[in-house]
């Protein structure tokens, strides 16, 4: 994913694949917008960032994505506002002190 903070504006922008959206739906009272494609996310922006974060959350609910993803992808563009930010997201890896569930399994 793509991921963009413009401080002056306070807007935040995740991009997930360069496919244009079809519909845009509101989320958490209009400070978080989802760009769909029957019901497939393709962007997130969020207004007035700064103040908003927990509503990725809801977003995330409600189309299926990871809540902690969008977190981490925001924390990163504010980190480092006004540039854009590729982000991959992969499976959730072990604590260190867990093991793995495959090598679980096989012992």
């Amino acid at each position: 994913m793509k991921v963009d903070y413009d401080p002056e504006a306070s807007s935040l922008l995740i991009e997930f694949d360069g496919s244009g959206a079809d519909d845009t739906e509101d989320v958490a009272g209009g400070v978080c917008l989802v760009g769909h494609c029957n019901g497939d996310p393709k962007w997130i922006q969020l207004l007035a960032a700064d103040r908003n974060v927990a509503a990725l959350d809801e977003a995330a609910e409600r189309f299926g994505l990871d809540a902690e993803g969008l977190r981490a992808a925001a924390r990163a563009a504010f980190a480092a506002p006004g540039r854009e930010i590729t982000i991959e997201v992969g499976k959730r890896l072990p604590l260190s002190d867990e093991e793995e569930p495959e090598r679980a399994r096989a012992a």
